[in-house]
């Protein structure tokens, strides 16, 4: 259940003898040249001499000597150098963080910058193939790119595929394609989903998930694979994720690939 904030029901306690004001026993009794603690009101103040009076008109103008004097302080910020002190209205901001949203009406640059290298795939990014992976013919979207089987003809040991969306958000896009690459192996064991945190600022969220499974092959029977989606969403909620898949004992040979892959991925945004 939420803490909920406010007074506790029901009256406020009384206040603590030898506070200010009034204990729990009331006024106490007048001091000497008090009015008295009797029921009527008495016949009418003493008279005030010259003196007196001259005392409170000096007093009030001390007052308002000291009302403007606080009024300038206020003002002019006291002693302190104001030639030193920053305007709010130009004090420099927090950096944006990961979260960081666009101000309305702006667009992202799309266009080729440093580390865009290798082949674009959509919305300003970029992803490098490393060497022996090459184009698959049958991506129809994004890049895909394949392992060749090595001296087999027309069987691949793996693939590397960027693509992206705007349909899902980074941990939704990531699940969805562990499902499509999963479905119909055996065995799937789909690992506990990762918030990581690149650090190319412009990448707003990222999510990353991994599986292990086995797949039934004309030749060998069942074989073991390992596969990792990881999501990433800009600060326009574009999503771009990169899909992998080997043979197992081929993963391990390869994670070096996968790695520079990513990361030429991860660098383009």
């Amino acid at each position: 259940m939420s803490q909920q904030y406010g007074p506790p029901p029901g009256p406020p306690p009384a206040a603590a003898p030898g506070g200010w004001g009034a204990g729990q026993g009331g006024a106490g009794p007048a001091g000497p040249g008090g009015w008295g603690s009797g029921p009527g009101r008495p016949p009418g103040p003493p008279a005030k001499s010259r003196r007196s009076q001259l005392i409170v008109i000096g007093g009030a103008a001390l007052a308002v000597v000291l009302v403007a004097v606080g009024v300038v302080l206020l003002v002019t910020g006291g002693g302190e150098d104001n030639n030193n002190k920053q305007p709010a209205a130009v004090q420099t901001p927090d950096a944006p963080g990961t979260l960081y949203t666009p101000p309305a009406g702006s667009k992202p640059n799309d266009t080729k910058q440093a580390n865009d290298i290798g082949v674009e795939v959509g919305h300003g990014i970029w992803f490098t193939p490393a060497k022996g992976w090459r184009k698959s013919p049958r991506a129809a979207t994004g890049q895909n790119y394949i392992l060749q089987q090595f001296n087999v003809r027309g069987l691949i040991d793996g693939y590397f595929w960027v693509r992206q969306t705007t349909l899902y958000d980074a941990k939704g896009f990531a699940e969805h394609l562990v499902d499509i690459e999963s479905n119909g192996m055996q065995n799937v064991v789909i690992g506990k989903g990762t918030e990581c945190k690149p650090a190319n600022p412009a990448i707003k969220t990222c999510y990353a998930l991994t599986y292990t499974a086995k797949i039934k092959t004309a030749k060998n029977g069942l074989i073991d694979y390992q596969g990792f989606v990881t999501a990433y969403s800009d600060k326009w909620d574009r999503v771009t994720a990169t899909d992998a898949g080997l043979e197992k004992r081929v993963y391990e040979r390869r994670k070096d690939n996968l790695k520079v892959m990513n990361d030429s991925v991860e660098k383009s945004f």
